[in-house]
């Protein structure tokens, strides 16, 4: 972790904190703070209001009558969901730009990520699991150690005379440059001050090993991560997708690693599919 510090030093420069946010964060979680004072923090920021009551009136959550405000969306659809609200909100801006390094376009990696913390979410309810907003931050969160080191790694295959940008990320990643995006996301985290049962996630994405005796939350995003690169599921459209029994059938020993996961899987995608559909167009790119 020593060298993932490193990577932080000047962070704020290139991926900017969203204070707001946090805040929100913080504040949904103390007992003292009251629904006005919520309300003010959240519309300190207009873009992320506009985004938050865009959201909330969303079909995502169903409400028949309309939502006009953050006092409306606090107390009809409770902390819980403006935590939620408004991390998502925030993390488009950060998330948003392209990765060279990686080969992804603008957009991508707000694509998985976003898909990972839906189905990191769906996965969770099924699970059974107490705290909701952690879970879905840590999904959304797990792969912005990229933004920082995307420029780094473009440096270094350079200068090691290698092609710009390679699939085979994780390795090639400690090869150049002695670490990896798992434990700078995680450094990036613990600076932002985020909970450990956030940043810990995060910087076990990619441990297969160690996640399978961490945390309930720690294997979900594993595998929420695991199962949206492996099935494609933001890039496929829900028509044309078929699961593969194949993929079941050789990875049960992991999945079952999550409670009612693996005899769940055909219905957690299915409301994955409808979840993520229905909001993903509605966050501003």
């Amino acid at each position: 972790m020593a060298i993932a510090q490193d990577y932080i030093k000047d962070v704020d420069k290139l991926v900017p904190r969203p204070d707001i946010a946090l805040k929100v964060l913080q504040m949904a979680h103390e007992a003292h703070s009251s629904i006005p004072q919520l309300s003010l923090q959240i519309e300190k920021d207009p873009s992320l209001t506009a985004n938050m009551l865009r959201l909330a009136n969303s079909a995502y959550f169903g409400h028949m009558r309309k939502i006009n405000s953050v006092k409306d969306i606090i107390v009809r659809l409770g902390l819980e969901t403006v935590k939620l609200l408004a991390i998502s909100s925030a993390s488009v801006g950060i998330l948003n730009s392209p990765q060279e390094a990686y080969g992804l376009e603008p957009g991508e990696l707000w694509n998985h990520s976003y898909a990972t913390a839906v189905l990191a979410g769906v996965i969770g309810r099924h699970a059974r699991i107490q705290e909701g907003a952690a879970l879905y931050t840590a999904a959304l969160l797990h792969d912005v150690g990229k933004i920082v080191l995307n420029r780094h790694l473009l440096q270094a295959a350079l200068s090691n005379h290698e092609p710009a940008a390679a699939p085979e990320t994780l390795q090639r990643e400690r090869a150049l440059l002695h670490t990896d995006h798992a434990r700078v996301g995680q450094a990036l985290l613990q600076k932002w001050e985020l909970a450990e049962q956030i940043t810990l996630p995060v910087g076990l994405h990619h441990d297969a090993a160690e996640t399978a005796t961490a945390s309930l939350t720690c294997r979900i995003v594993y595998l929420a991560n695991w199962l949206e690169n492996t099935l494609k599921l933001h890039a496929t459209p829900p028509a044309e997708f078929k699961l593969d029994e194949q993929v079941l059938a050789d990875n049960l020993g992991l999945l079952s690693t999550v409670p009612r996961l693996a005899e769940n899987l055909p219905v957690i995608i299915d409301e994955f599919f409808k979840q993520y559909e229905e909001s993903l167009d509605l966050l501003i790119l």
